[in-house]
């Protein structure tokens, strides 16, 4: 498998910021996301929220908390019609990284989640580690925007909605197209329980965020993705990749 195949289509999207941080507010749709996964035990519980309720989710694993152990689990939540995105491998700060280091962090989590798996999955979104990716200068939203997409990322996922304890504020802060952030613990565990029934009360509609900006899901194939420094270090020799057939 080529890096090309990564984030294919996103030129037809219709997206126009860089990073997203909300989608459509003519749209009733909205993608709760949910970042880390540092206690996964509180992901699986909220894959349940969404088979109870018929919803789906986009969730951001970092990419040590990415474990073969869980491969029944990762799909479980697969097979519910959720969405794994990536976190990078260790909740990295991209600004401060080398292009060598960025491309190494994204594309080592494929292959990571691809061997939890046991197969290639098109991993789609990126949510940069403390929704940062300016560097103090300038241009570092310029440099790090130019090195994802040269390894297949089309926009970084943020958000508009970020409250993890009260249901209530949570959903006086979502408006269409919202996107909303959580992580794997009891607190935000027990926050969606209480939100997700008064968000689809109030005629919201839960997606992932593929869906939210009209993909098809994730492509998969049998080959999982095998991060090869020889190829991908360097962003000429990354260029030079993403053209091979």
């Amino acid at each position: 498998m080529m890096i090309s195949a990564l984030g294919a289509g996103f030129a037809e999207t219709g997206l126009e910021r860089f990073p997203v941080r909300f989608g459509d507010r003519e749209s009733n749709k909205i993608a709760i996301t949910m970042d880390d996964i540092n206690e996964p035990e509180w992901a699986w519980k909220t894959v349940e929220l969404c088979l109870q309720h018929g919803i789906t989710m986009t969730f951001f694993p970092i990419g040590t908390n990415l474990h073969e152990q869980d491969r029944e689990h990762w799909q479980l939540l697969l097979d519910a019609g959720c969405e794994i995105g990536c976190h990078t491998m260790y909740h990295d700060s991209l600004p401060k990284k080398t292009d060598g280091e960025l491309v190494w962090s994204l594309l080592h989590f494929q292959e990571t989640l691809d061997q939890v798996l046991g197969y290639h999955y098109e991993v789609r979104w990126l949510r940069p580690p403390f929704g940062n990716l300016e560097k103090d200068d300038d241009t570092g939203m310029r440099d790090v925007m130019t090195m994802l997409k040269k390894i297949g990322y089309g926009h970084a996922i943020l958000w508009d909605v970020s409250e993890m304890k009260s249901a209530k504020k949570a959903l006086k802060e979502t408006k269409n197209g919202s996107i909303l952030l959580f992580h794997a613990r009891e607190g935000d565990y027990n926050c969606l329980v209480e939100l997700i029934p008064m968000l689809l009360e109030a005629g919201f509609e839960p997606v992932t965020v593929s869906e939210m900006f009209g993909y098809d899901p994730p492509e998969t194939s049998d080959e999982p993705f095998v991060y090869d420094p020889a190829v991908y270090r360097y962003p000429e020799k990354l260029k030079d990749a993403k053209e091979d057939p």
